[in-house]
């Protein structure tokens, strides 16, 4: 116990100061929404003995205290040590019997309570374009989520629904709370899932969080404060953990002249996206390039009002039989800052061949050849234990032209004559994935394309496996589910393509 004069009129108060009805069996109530630091007074309807009362005093919840007494004992300061629990009612108990200061004792119960604060909360959760923000500045909002209801969270990304499901890549995340925070601590904190470089901000209550670069596109991002503290200490309650989802960058949907085709006429090239596009970003990055030459074609863009669809017309005649590669080069963009890039070839009609390659009509595979080449493919993979793969008619399409290109081409390569990569075609055929592979295989002097499948499965198969990335890990993935598939014949030689997604 310690000794303390105490005024008639304290300087310390918590809140409302009720003085107990004598003989009543209800508690005064003598603070409401008590500060986790602030000690409650205490009167009692008669001068009090200290030391009987420090032993007789009861508290539940119990929590650790001091006493403080003024000079006549008919009241004392309850200091907690260090801090009263939040969200919390307390009641007080002092028996009847219990001493007073004059020697007699208490007539009857005497009880009070007190409630004390809320626990501070995370209340909003504001997206905010922060691309190019400084620290110290006040982030530009663009999007404010009110806070979700329900059960806390276990930790990011452990339940509920995303706030905000198609927020920019290039953001900043606000967290309003409804109190005064220990900024260290709550910066101590703070956690973003997956981890993103960055730096902090505070706007008075609202904590920012500005990521170094870009966020990922189509990426789920979890943010937490589990453990942070207001000015007075308070652990942060309720739903500590909030989420959101950036909105998927652009990828090239479709192009015309399709990847590879030959025998084109006209004098237009279109590309669709799956977003909207920076148009005048996009138009810079355009190019269109006669490969025998060099030379970049000039034209006119005309968009689709969704910014989703780019027609590139030629302003003079594309050359018949000329090769040209068509793409979009460094600085496309889509609407949110996403670059886009592709690139593809393909044949004019007209004139003599410039390709260098065998020129051979291709053929494709029976439709029992390549039921003969799913069947190869699922009975390794039941073998191990893997689900089948089902033939995708879209996939395959993409597969037949590469296989068909290399025929005419004369070549053997994943990467097309204009650089066009397997991913590249996936994405130009229509084709939404997130795991993807191929595989290849050539042979010529084989007298039927069912040899063929037989003589490549062979090779495939000498191959080491687990944990290699090859052919044979390929046909054997997890994950993978569809396949494409691709058989191109002539002049005795065979071309197969596999094209894996999921």
């Amino acid at each position: 116990m310690v000794g303390l004069a105490y005024s008639a009129a304290p300087t310390i108060q918590a809140g409302l100061q009720t003085k107990p009805r004598e003989g009543s069996i209800l508690p005064a109530n003598v603070g409401v929404g008590v500060n986790a630091t602030e000690p409650i007074v205490l009167r009692f309807p008669a001068p009090m003995d200290p030391a009987a009362v420090a032993s007789a005093l009861g508290m539940a919840p119990q929590t650790d205290y001091s006493l403080l007494w003024n000079q006549d004992g008919s009241a004392v300061v309850l200091v907690p040590k260090p801090r009263w629990a939040t969200d919390q009612r307390y009641a007080i108990y002092l028996a009847a019997g219990t001493r007073l200061a004059d020697g007699g004792a208490l007539a009857t119960d005497w009880r009070a309570a007190f409630t004390t604060q809320t626990a501070p909360s995370v209340v909003d959760l504001v997206i905010a374009g922060a691309s190019g923000t400084a620290t110290g500045d006040t982030p530009r909002v663009i999007q404010q989520v009110m806070a979700s209801t329900g059960s806390p969270d276990a930790g990011p990304g452990a339940s509920g629904e995303d706030s905000a499901t198609d927020s920019s890549a290039a953001t900043g995340i606000g967290l309003t709370f409804s109190a005064a925070m220990d900024r260290a601590a709550t910066e101590a904190a703070f956690r973003i899932t997956p981890a993103v470089p960055g730096t902090f901000h505070w706007e008075g209550t609202t904590l920012w969080f500005l990521p170094d670069g870009r966020l990922v596109p189509g990426t789920r991002y979890a943010v937490s404060v589990a453990g942070a503290r207001d000015a007075n200490g308070s652990l942060v309650g309720g739903d500590v953990s909030r989420s959101f989802t950036i909105r998927a960058g652009a990828q090239v949907a479709t192009v015309s002249p399709a990847i590879g085709a030959h025998g084109v006429t006209g004098s237009t090239v279109t590309m669709t996206f799956t977003e909207p596009m920076d148009r005048a970003a996009t138009n810079a990055a355009f190019l269109l390039v006669d490969n025998a030459t060099g030379g970049r074609a000039s034209g006119s863009f005309a968009w689709s009002e969704d910014s989703r669809t780019l027609t590139f017309t030629a302003s003079s005649a594309l050359a018949a039989g000329r090769t040209y590669t068509a793409g979009l080069g460094a600085g496309a963009a889509d609407a949110d800052g996403n670059p886009v890039s592709i690139s593809w070839g393909f044949r004019m009609a007209g004139g003599a061949s410039t390709s260098g390659g065998y020129g051979f009509p291709a053929v494709p595979g029976s439709a029992d050849s390549i039921q003969y080449a799913l069947n190869q493919l699922n009975a390794a993979r039941a073998a191990y234990g893997f689900a089948p793969l089902s033939l995708d008619s879209a996939i395959s399409a993409v597969a037949y032209a590469h296989a068909a290109d290399m025929l005419a081409n004369g070549y053997f390569s994943h990467t097309s004559l204009d650089g066009t990569t397997y991913k590249q075609r996936l994405t130009a055929g229509g084709i939404s994935y997130g795991w993807s592979g191929e595989n290849q295989c050539y042979l010529g002097g084989i007298g039927s394309v069912n040899a063929a499948l037989d003589w490549c499965q062979a090779q495939f198969w000498a191959e080491p496996y687990p944990g290699v990335a090859n052919h044979k890990g390929n046909i054997l993935s997890p994950n993978y589910h569809r396949v494409g598939i691709g058989i191109a014949t002539g002049g005795g030689k065979v071309y197969i393509v596999w094209d894996f997604t999921d």
